[in-house]
């Protein structure tokens, strides 16, 4: 009697089915609870808040009566002089700061790129801002400030200098809210870019050396060239913070005076605690996530054809 080989092909088919799901169920296994956290942390806040702007939602008992508008809050936020007032200042917080950081950052990892006595106790010593809680930093600089009590007036008064009130000046509030950044925060950009600059191989220094390439040529022509994917980097994950800064501001100003120092961040607190407005504070979180996108977006993409520019050049 013979028999077909079907049903043995057919059983044979449907363990290698078997054994191929399984296959992929095991990583989906390993990586659920990853998944989860991230959906929990992340994806669903986000959803959250962009479900909660296209509502009219008051700040009180159980949410109060809200009502759905779509857009609504949106357009609110494009015809009011506040939130452009906010956009500016945060913007113009971002491309005063960050520059200056950038600039003290790159000059001290050049300095500090050799070996002297003592040289690992300085490059400790300089990261100490960054460790410093936001909110300490900005009570130090309140404090430095104190038109009555504070250090740096008292030294005005010694060398014969008038008093002044630097957090009741809208300029001088402004300026001194990015001079705490710049103090706290550069050390953070000097961190990054001296872990640059010790990766670019001496051999390349020492060419360019013996070819009689000055300072200012090798900068040019060598190191900011070798450099420019950190400082991208380095630029991205500053503006990433700089759009969220809050603590030590708020410290400082409170966004005062008036609204001098009333930045985007400050800005959306108010209208979710002090005016009430949940939809449309929550609209300008998304504007802020829309913000922190394109802002990520542009880096990534011009370290990016960086890339594909130095594979050219080594296919070459």
């Amino acid at each position: 009697m013979r028999y077909s080989p079907k049903p043995a092909t057919e059983g044979a088919r449907t363990a290698t089915r078997r054994r191929g799901a399984r296959r992929l169920a095991a990583p989906l296994f390993f990586l659920a609870p990853s998944l989860l956290v991230v959906f929990a942390v992340l994806v669903f806040p986000i959803l959250f808040s962009l479900f909660v702007s296209t509502f009219d939602w008051p700040l009180s008992a159980g949410g109060g009566d809200r009502r759905f508008i779509g857009m609504g809050n949106y357009v609110e936020l494009s015809v009011s002089p506040e939130f452009w007032n906010s956009l500016k200042l945060q913007l113009g917080f971002i491309f005063i700061a960050l520059p200056v950081e950038l600039l003290f950052g790159y000059v001290a990892a050049l300095l500090l790129n050799r070996e002297f006595f003592g040289a690992r106790v300085v490059r400790t010593l300089l990261l100490l801002p960054v460790f410093f809680l936001p909110i300490i930093s900005g009570m130090t600089w309140r404090f430095m400030l104190q038109p009555r009590y504070g250090p740096l007036n008292a030294l005005l008064l010694k060398l014969g200098a008038p008093e002044v009130t630097w957090l009741s000046d809208p300029t001088f509030a402004y300026l001194a809210v990015v001079a705490q950044d710049i103090w706290r925060m550069w050390p953070f950009m000097f961190m990054i870019l001296y872990a640059g600059l010790t990766n670019i191989p001496n051999e390349l220094l020492e060419a360019a050396q013996i070819d009689g390439a000055g300072f200012w040529r090798k900068q040019r022509s060598l190191i900011v060239p070798l450099m420019t994917p950190t400082i991208l980097t380095a630029l991205l994950l500053r503006i990433i913070d700089a759009l969220r800064i809050f603590s030590e501001v708020y410290v400082m100003t409170e966004g005062g005076p008036g609204d001098a120092t009333q930045l985007f961040s400050l800005f959306t607190n108010r209208v979710a605690f002090g005016y009430g407005k949940v939809g449309l504070a929550s609209a300008m979180a998304i504007f802020l996530l829309a913000l922190s996108i394109l802002f990520a977006t542009t880096l990534v993409r011009k370290n990016m054809s960086l890339d594909v520019l130095e594979e050219k050049a080594g296919g070459r």
